[in-house]
C-alpha cells in the first residue's frame, strides 16, 4: 500500500513543467520520480549534518 503526500499545487506545476523538458525527460521520467529523488537528496544532506 502506497502512502500519499500532497504538495503545493503551484510547486507541482513547476515540477511537471521541468520534467516535460526534453532534456530533463531523460533524467526524470515523471514528477513522482523527481520528487522522490529530491527528497532522498535532502534526507542524505540532513543525515550528514548530524
Amino acid at each position: 500500500m502506497a502512502n500519499v503526500v500532497k504538495i503545493d499545487e503551484d510547486l507541482l506545476k513547476k515540477v511537471k513543467k521541468l520534467v516535460k523538458n526534453k532534456y530533463m525527460k531523460i533524467k526524470y521520467s515523471n514528477a513522482k520520480q523527481f520528487v522522490n529523488i529530491a527528497v532522498l537528496e535532502k534526507l542524505e544532506k540532513e543525515v550528514k549534518k548530524k
